[in-house]
């Protein structure tokens, strides 16, 4: 291995699948740690489709990536060679490090074979990074990917509860960023909520940062169970508090310590006994198997890094006829994800997007029935607001 920046190259036949997904993990893994190629013994004309959605779930893009020939000189200046099914056609020389990982050709398979796929790419390249002795990039991947919306949502609650207690601050108007603009605040915020936001606190209205209302569109019922994926400040789950009455409940899911201090102290301050709020994540969350009838959620899916584990648990905490009501910024699908990234960020909802085929297609591959996505209102070029709508079977077991 080369004394400086050691070099790693993957090697599959057609460099479109397989090496493309091994070189994104590496990127974001190591970011500058390494030096990253990939190649294929008879390239195809572009990157798997599937593979690029499947690296998009887990917030990694590699749309903008080519498939490339295969030389001899690229074999020769890498350090690690990694083959993933091309044999004795790849060339190796003498002092290199090489390695073939068994991995089935995501070639002509579906969306559900190629997770599998990417996630067992994944832990080989981080064992291969372990026994390098090269650390992951702390700038990338779903755990960067967390800490950020963490932060900023932080910030945010923190801001929040300032002002509701009149000790100064500016709450902010969106998850879009500071922009306190009539523009944003037409397509992210509070004002979505009309007269809603009057049967709230201030210190659940003030930090409302979702792109629309899902519970105006949740069809809440006395008596149901209602959970909100990444509850804030609480908003939702006080105004689904009141159309389930107190024979109802509601839960509220956070990973912010901040956002769920605030939240609980709203639900004091609005005498909502019907409510409780639990520390977590979306894709792991903190409840049991068909534990609730309704889940509704508010410009929170796009910010995961792990879209498919969200709505996989999703699909687990419903009741067998229980259904789907989420806000959710939704692009339009001929955008690939850096056009996406082109308009926004992660934290401002907007490169963490899904398109709308895409959101269909990890809804019906969890097993959802009656799926919808609609557009309300464009918060970017070719990005919108959207109601998104499921129905978990009758007869499903999760």
């Amino acid at each position: 291995m080369s004394d400086t920046t050691p070099s790693i190259l993957f090697v599959c036949v057609h460099n479109a699948g397989r090496s493309q997904m091994a070189a994104g993990f590496l990127r974001a893994l190591a970011g500058d740690k390494v030096e990253v190629r990939s190649a294929g013994s008879a390239p195809a004309d572009q990157v798997n489709p599937v593979a690029v959605a499947a690296m998009a779930e887990v917030g990694i893009d590699i749309a903008d990536q080519h498939p490339t020939l295969l030389t001899a000189d690229t074999s020769r200046v890498s350090d690690v060679v990694v083959t993933m099914g091309c044999g004795d056609v790849c060339p190796t020389f003498p002092g290199q490090r090489h390695e073939d990982w068994a991995l089935a050709d995501p070639a002509g398979q579906g969306i559900e074979t190629v997770r599998a796929i990417r996630d067992q790419i994944r832990d080989h390249v981080t064992t291969l990074l372990d026994e390098l002795g090269v650390g992951t990039h702390d700038g990338a991947g779903a755990d960067d990917v967390r800490a950020a919306v963490r932060e900023h949502y932080a910030k945010a609650a923190t801001r929040g509860a300032q002002q509701s207690s009149g000790c100064g601050g500016t709450a902010p108007s969106s998850c879009c960023g500071p922009s306190a603009s009539s523009v944003t605040k037409q397509v992210f915020g509070g004002s979505l909520y009309g007269t809603d936001l009057g049967l709230v606190p201030a210190g659940a209205s003030d930090v409302s940062l979702g792109c629309g209302n899902p519970v105006a569109v949740a069809e809440l019922s006395p008596g149901q169970r209602v959970l909100d994926l990444g509850s804030g400040g609480g908003i939702d789950v006080l105004l689904s508090a009141r159309r389930v009455g107190p024979e109802g409940f509601v839960y509220g899911v956070d990973m912010t310590d901040e956002m769920l201090d605030l939240a609980r102290k709203n639900a004091t301050d609005a005498g909502a006994t019907n409510v409780e709020f639990r520390k977590g994540t979306i894709e792991d969350l903190p409840l049991d198997d068909e534990c609730v009838d309704v889940v509704i959620s508010n410009c929170v899916v796009n910010l995961s890094p792990d879209k498919a584990a969200v709505i996989a648990e999703v699909f687990r905490v419903l009741r067998p006829g229980g259904r789907v009501g989420i806000s959710d910024v939704v692009a339009e699908d001929h955008l690939n994800p850096s056009q996406r990234t082109e308009r926004g960020d992660y934290t401002g909802c907007i490169a963490g997007a899904l398109s709308k085929s895409e959101y269909l297609d990890l809804l019906a591959d969890a097993g959802f029935a009656d799926t919808s996505v609609t557009f309300t209102h464009e918060v970017a070029d070719a990005m919108h607001g959207a109601i998104v709508k499921a129905t978990k079977p009758q007869a499903a077991t999760s």
